[in-house]
């Protein structure tokens, strides 16, 4: 519950105690907050998916340490309540209820609302001086009505001049001085060692999380607290304690050698007849005079084509109709750059690519007269890039590349290092796009890449790739939260999605070697296997499946949802 709970979450994890958090969040967190979610860091159950912004403030400290809140922006916290606490978790010892809001009356809702939904554990809060001063009342009532409260020294100054509720067991930072608890069994005051303080932000927190750790597991709560405070204070934020939960992450997700085995030893027989040409409609027939050009530039736009909504993930893949034929996401685009190249040739010149803003819209206009890719605005801006790019290092356009590449001794490597370089195909660190690109010249009858070094190229790891080696089990999900959001088919964080396409290249890559075919051909078999038997939206025709004797049928699979421009 924004960043005052994330902190004690993480102070927790890093004490030793099992520890989720509650929270309203985009569709996607930022990289380094979804790397502590996982086996043996955060528990992510608790977090909901909403349309809005993560909570943010800014602090400033004064000559005497005093933290001073100069902006607060709730963001989704506005919309949190009990009700996004899983039912589980309700039955867990404690739930502790961070700063919530401009003053404590969102914390009491929510106390009331556990309640209700029959939470019997033990309940702790905290607090900042900022909502005290918005609405003392019912800081002094949220004190009263939980176990342990937390606070420093001017907020128990303010909150209790008289002392604390008797029923209470209020903890108070000193900062330096120390710590104080007022009440309870562990009544007393510990000093706090010295510490060269990097960034006093968070420190409060983090011996929240750290104290309530200690209770759990039986240990002593008050060191514990302190030496979660003093980690805290070494770094910025919550670095420190980020850095050691993320060092506490076990795997998310594995390869299974011995699917891998029974897959490939099928493969050897299967797969070398799955290589594609790329000369059969929609793409153009074999020596069109812009088959280059097209291939090249309608190869940078493969990807994203499945429709979304922002919270609840994958809906339904793209179609349109081209010329009175309905096409499916790849497959229009190859469609439409082919007609482009029939009819208007002139639009793959790179210098128009770069000026015309709309050149990639009508290109692919469908016969509804709308252009039907999801983010089309993502599209256009790389393709102007990459018709600056082109203009900029190769003012021949792909002829000239190609020329260059063929001429050296090893003409895929060279493309795969040209294309690194180019918006469009630079982007990806796995190189789907331009692995697939090699692919494609390199098969088609007039060579335009001689396939002098094929070991270049690497597996083509896009959805289709992903969701086979998951329903196969050559790849095996091993985060119990990741296996519930993937079965629904919602969004994964980049962290997530980047562990799944890591174990799928691997996976693909053992396939290869051990069924003695190619890339292409693995990606060819798996590329029509998930286009016609293990579909993603109706049930995989199992029956009908060339693989059925060795698959794990992981039918409940499917592949990460994640908006890239790389698949």
């Amino acid at each position: 519950m924004g960043g005052a709970a994330f902190i004690s979450a993480l102070a927790a994890c890093v004490s030793g105690a099992r520890t989720g958090l509650v929270a309203r969040i985009p569709p996607s967190l930022p990289d380094a907050v979804a790397q502590c979610f996982g086996p043996g860091g955060l528990m992510r159950a608790g977090l909901r998916s909403a349309e809005g912004q993560l909570p943010s403030f800014r602090i400033v400290y004064d000559e005497n340490d005093r933290a001073h809140y100069t902006h607060v922006d709730n963001g989704l916290e506005e919309d949190l309540s009990a009700g996004d606490v899983p039912e589980p978790w309700l039955a867990a010892p404690w739930i502790h209820l961070a700063a919530i809001g401009e003053d404590a009356s969102k914390q009491l809702q929510f106390l009331v609302e556990l309640r209700q939904r029959g939470f019997r554990g033990q309940l702790s809060a905290g607090i900042y001086r900022r909502m005290i001063d918005r609405d003392i009342d019912s800081a002094r009532v949220l004190m009263a009505d939980v176990d342990l409260f937390f606070c420093n020294e001017e907020e128990y100054q303010l909150l209790c001049p008289d002392g604390p509720p008797e029923s209470v067991v209020v903890c108070v930072t000193r900062g330096s001085q120390g710590v104080e608890v007022v009440g309870g069994m562990h009544a007393g005051r510990m000093a706090a060692p010295p510490v060269e303080v990097v960034d006093a932000t968070g420190a409060g927190d983090s011996f929240c999380g750290g104290f309530l750790a200690a209770l759990m597991l039986g240990t002593d709560p008050v060191r514990s607290g302190i030496q979660a405070a003093s980690m805290v204070l070494t770094g910025l934020g919550s670095e420190p304690l980020c850095q050691r939960v993320v060092s506490k992450i076990r795997d998310r997700v594995v390869v299974v050698p011995d699917r891998i085995d029974a897959v490939a030893q099928r493969l050897s027989e299967l797969a070398e007849a799955a290589t594609f040409d790329f000369t059969h409609a929609p793409h153009l027939p074999v020596n069109h005079p812009y088959a280059l050009p097209m291939l090249c530039i309608s190869t940078m736009h493969q990807f994203g084509f499945w429709n979304s909504d922002p919270i609840s993930g994958w809906q339904a893949p793209m179609y349109a109709e081209l010329d009175g034929v309905r096409y499916k996401g790849s497959d229009f685009i190859w469609a439409a750059f082919a007609r482009a190249a029939r009819t208007h040739p002139e639009w793959f010149s790179p210098r128009r690519m770069a000026e015309e803003p709309e050149l990639l819209r009508q290109i692919c206009t469908a016969d509804d007269g709308h252009c039907p890719l999801p983010e089309v605005e993502r599209y256009q801006a790389l393709h102007q890039a990459h018709g600056r790019a082109l203009c900029e290092q190769w003012p021949g356009g792909y002829s000239e590349i190609l020329a260059d590449c063929n001429a050296h001794p090893q003409p895929v490597r060279q493309l795969l290092g040209h294309l690194r370089l180019l918006p469009g195909y630079a982007e990806d660190p796995m190189a789907k796009k331009a692995n697939l690109l090699a692919i494609i010249l390199g098969n088609r009858p007039e060579g335009f890449l001689r396939l002098r070094d094929p070991e270049h190229i690497r597996p083509i790891v896009d959805y289709h790739l992903m969701r086979g080696c998951l329903r196969t089990g050559c790849v095996e999900l091993v985060d119990p939260d990741l296996v519930r959001r993937n079965g629904l088919r919602t969004w994964v964080d980049a962290v997530e999605e980047q562990a799944i396409r890591a174990a799928s290249m691997e996976a693909i890559d053992s396939l290869v070697r051990l069924s003695g075919t190619s890339v292409a051909a693995v990606d060819g078999f798996f590329f029509s296997l998930g286009r016609r038997r293990c579909l993603e939206t109706e049930s995989p025709h199992c029956s009908e499946c060339p693989i059925e004797t060795v698959c794990g049928r992981n039918v409940e699979r499917f592949q990460p949802v994640f908006r890239t421009s790389f698949y």
